[in-house]
């Protein structure tokens, strides 16, 4: 919390003792951020991602009976990863989600092609992780989003943290970045032959065209009053978005794509509490009888958008933390 990030969502890598932690810091036995959890995501046997043990399920009645489980364990979302669309696998999907809703948990889906944004929405998933790059958004599609009140998570810095801190090294210098960092992505990216190497990797261009893709969308669907919501993807990658201080990026990001700052302050505040509370929270804005969770700057955010980390102090539910108690410098 030391970044002022109050709430966060963990979407698919708790097994279930990770899952118990996260709901008694939720239920403020632990001191933390409040956190939601989807417990352990579901791919399909030799899916995406490889080599993670998540839920592969290779049946229907596999599928709804992991689902129950993940039930059991009071999780908040059911998480799919969806970088392809084979069959059966859209029908275990299907069970997914209707099991999902038997139990009041939200499905949450990652995709990367518009295919599996289509069919996903039309079963039931609102709530999609990553933005669509395999096609322009026209109007049709944006009517579709629309009208069946879809919202997106882009998580813009997880894509650039390919390239990020080999551009801009000056950054590992900075204390609260490295404090933010997992200590083995802080290593790789510390090295300065890791760096030089990411520089000439043949992935690079398509992830920057990616990147650029991403950006657009970002613009596109939030200018039609898509749903936005802030997140950052930390610690889902080998290069690592460090955690807290990756939510400030994404902003920073939103802004490069074109939105204005009360724009990106927005989503990831009020539409960031919609999107985990899947209605009105009570946290998320600055209202009588909701809770008293703030960042206290020291520079105007909406006069530049980087001031969002000129932070003086931090309170969470009405109470000031001690911010210099929550960073341990490696």
């Amino acid at each position: 919390m030391y970044f002022g990030v109050t709430t966060s969502r963990s979407t698919g890598s708790d097994p279930p003792e990770k899952v118990a932690r996260l709901l008694g810091a939720r239920a403020g036995k632990i001191p933390g951020s409040r956190i939601y959890t989807a417990g352990l995501g579901f791919s399909y046997p030799d899916g995406f991602p490889p080599g993670l043990p998540v839920n592969r399920p290779s049946s229907e009645e596999e599928a709804q009976a992991l689902v129950r489980n993940l039930a059991g364990q009071g999780v908040h979302f059911i998480k799919m990863w969806v970088n392809e669309m084979p069959e059966p696998g859209f029908k275990i999907r299907a069970a997914i989600v209707d099991e999902a809703l038997m139990h009041n948990l939200v499905p949450v889906a990652h995709i990367a092609e518009e295919a599996a944004l289509r069919q996903l929405s039309q079963i039931g998933v609102r709530d999609f992780l990553h933005t669509v790059g395999d096609a322009d958004v026209g109007e049709e599609l944006i009517q579709l989003v629309l009208d069946r009140g879809v919202g997106f998570s882009p998580t813009l810095t997880n894509i650039q943290a390919g390239w990020n801190f080999v551009e801009h090294p000056e950054l590992l210098e900075n204390p609260e970045i490295r404090a933010a960092f997992e200590p083995e992505a802080f290593a790789r990216w510390n090295d300065p032959a890791v760096r030089e190497q990411a520089l000439v990797d043949p992935g690079l261009a398509s992830r920057r065209a990616r990147f650029a893709r991403a950006m657009g969308f970002v613009k596109t669907v939030s200018d039609a009053a898509v749903p936005v919501a802030v997140g950052t993807d930390s610690g889902a990658s080998s290069w690592n978005v460090p955690m807290g201080w990756g939510t400030h990026r994404e902003l920073q990001l939103f802004v490069e794509a074109g939105l204005t700052p009360m724009q990106a302050l927005v989503a990831a505040t009020r539409t960031g509490a919609e999107v985990l509370s899947q209605g009105e929270a009570d946290y998320g804005t600055l209202q009588p009888g909701k809770m008293a969770d703030l960042i206290l700057l020291s520079a105007d955010p909406l006069v530049d958008i980087s001031n969002t980390l000129d932070i003086d102090q931090v309170m969470q539910s009405g109470i000031w933390l001690h911010r210099q108690d929550l960073m341990a410098v490696p």
